[in-house]
């Protein structure tokens, strides 16, 4: 078990909410080989989206929906919350996990192109989620989406930005990828960006303006 384990197994013996969906999810993700923010990401997305305000909020995942619920849980009831994910299961699975939370109702779940999908929001967005997984190659992608739609004073989350071991081919280009996408935004004075060691390094960015 490493420090991360541990410190979500800490969490879960100590905190009041222990939503067995998220353990569901949790367990599936885990199967399956991916990250998610477990419950040290979680409380910490939560914190974040309850200290400022938040009419907006966009999320794009390639995972299951752990991100959604402990967001989907902590936002307003008025909160206008838009998430797209990659595939038709991935859309099954999210859209039963929220069913089953009682939270449908409150967010739109639909399939689509990322960045394409997060240009079509109307209104400047208070929060962007990026749990790309698989799709942290095409993070380039992004960039421009983000700096139109990402409102002053809005914050920016993206999951998995710590940049593995260079390797093989294809590990290479995920490395180049996070790190140039990290080189840029934390070069950036608009925003003030940090990255935590939890959920394979949790980017969270403030824009300033």
């Amino acid at each position: 078990m490493d420090r991360e384990e541990q410190l979500n197994k800490y969490l879960d013996d100590l905190t009041f909410d222990k939503d067995p969906i998220v353990g569901e999810i949790a367990l599936l993700t885990k199967q399956h080989g991916r990250f998610h923010p477990g419950r040290s990401g979680g409380l910490l997305m939560a914190i974040l989206a309850t200290t400022a305000r938040m009419d907006h909020v966009f999320e794009w995942t390639a995972g299951y929906g752990s991100t959604t619920i402990w967001l989907a849980k902590s936002l307003p009831e008025t909160t206008t919350h838009s998430i797209g994910t990659v595939s038709d299961e991935n859309l099954r699975l999210i859209s039963n996990y929220l069913k089953r939370a009682g939270l449908s109702g409150r967010i739109s779940v639909s399939k689509s192109q990322g960045p394409d999908h997060l240009m079509a929001q109307e209104a400047p967005q208070n929060l962007i989620v990026l749990d790309l997984q698989q799709e942290r190659t095409k993070l380039a992608d992004w960039w421009v989406a983000i700096e139109k739609k990402l409102a002053p004073g809005g914050m920016l989350i993206s999951l998995g930005m710590m940049p593995p071991e260079s390797g093989a081919q294809s590990r290479s280009l995920l490395a180049s990828s996070i790190e140039a996408f990290n080189h840029k935004i934390l070069g950036n004075p608009n925003f003030l960006t940090t990255i935590l060691p939890v959920s394979e390094g949790m980017l969270v960015a403030s824009r300033l303006s």
